[in-house]
């Protein structure tokens, strides 16, 4: 062997135990940064900005802690209307993300979500219910919420259990007690009467009533059809809570009768291709005590259904 190149004069396993020493402190300073790294994205990662670019992570030392597990910071103080209370019934925008920045949910693109403030199934979780209580309308507020005031152990198929929650919430309006079994509704596509109290409506059995702003041509729907429909949904205080156009770009929606509310299965047999037709629904033939979405316990419902096409 060349006497340029240097060799140990220890033994081989000398030599390895040597290396060993050498090696191990820079290994395990690499495996505490990964594992650091971990911990924080479960733990107190710095998520994403919030929209004024401050922090959006856990670890924000302006937070407020308003109840145990739930903690806030407001981005802009609103103006207007008395403060949100418990049980109201709010129109805002939100983002959610979770710990490690990842984006759960979000209203950016769709309308503005409606709710009951309130736990339950047909309200929120609980850290919104604390966590949006003493906004204003215009009001932007970031939330912090402990898994126990949000998901819990159980999560959901896109939040990991146990999991912390960061939202930013937009309030965008506090809306009226509405009155759900009764109200003016909104005019209909040809300027009729939209509400509830309507003289010419017919009842078809079941509380469900009709009336046809137009009749069409060809072959009646028969129940269980499935057609091809514009509509747009409201409740008595004139409040859309789905609109065809709006979530299909404009474009019809094909459904099945068998899988719509029962006030569509009564009311929609009959018309024919063309025809346009006003459903008032009880909530027993709707979304009953429970509510759905946008549309709250116990309300009444007004269709305006135009027929496209019956059949697939």
């Amino acid at each position: 062997m060349s006497a340029d190149i240097p060799t140990s004069s220890l033994p081989p396993s000398e030599e390895r135990r040597r290396m060993l020493r050498v090696l191990l402190p820079a290994g395990g300073i690499a495996l505490l940064i990964i594992v650091s790294a971990v911990v924080a994205g479960m733990f107190g990662g710095s998520g994403p900005k919030m929209s004024d670019g401050s922090p959006g992570g856990l670890h924000d030392p302006d937070l407020q802690e308003v109840v145990a597990g739930v903690k806030i910071r407001d981005l802009k103080v609103g103006e207007g209307s008395p403060p949100v209370q418990i049980g109201a019934r709010i129109r805002v925008h939100y983002k959610g993300w979770l710990a490690d920045g990842t984006v759960f949910d979000s209203t950016e693109g769709r309308a503005p979500f409606v709710c009951n403030l309130k736990p339950g199934m047909d309200g929120v979780i609980t850290g919104w219910v604390y966590g949006i209580q003493g906004m204003r309308p215009g009001g932007i507020r970031k939330l912090v919420i402990a898994p126990d005031k949000g998901y819990g152990n159980q999560g959901t198929d896109r939040i990991p259990p146990n999991s912390f929650l960061i939202f930013e919430v937009q309030l965008l309006e506090i809306l009226p007690s509405a009155n759900l079994a009764q109200g003016p509704g909104r005019p209909m596509s040809d300027g009729s009467d939209g509400g509830t109290e309507d003289l010419q409506l017919t009842h078809i059995g079941d509380g469900v009533r009709i009336r046809d702003l137009r009749l069409g041509e060809g072959t009646p729907v028969e129940p269980g059809a499935t057609i091809t429909v514009h509509y747009k949904g409201w409740l008595p205080d004139g409040t859309v809570f789905d609109d065809s156009r709006s979530r299909n770009r404009g474009q019809p929606m094909t459904l099945s009768l068998d899988d719509m509310i029962a006030g569509w299965r009564k009311g929609i047999p009959g018309m024919k291709p063309g025809g346009i037709r006003k459903l008032v629904i009880p909530p027993e033939m709707g979304y009953g005590a429970q509510g759905k979405g946008e549309v709250p316990p116990n309300a009444t419902l007004i269709f305006e259904v135009e027929l496209v096409k019956a059949g697939s």
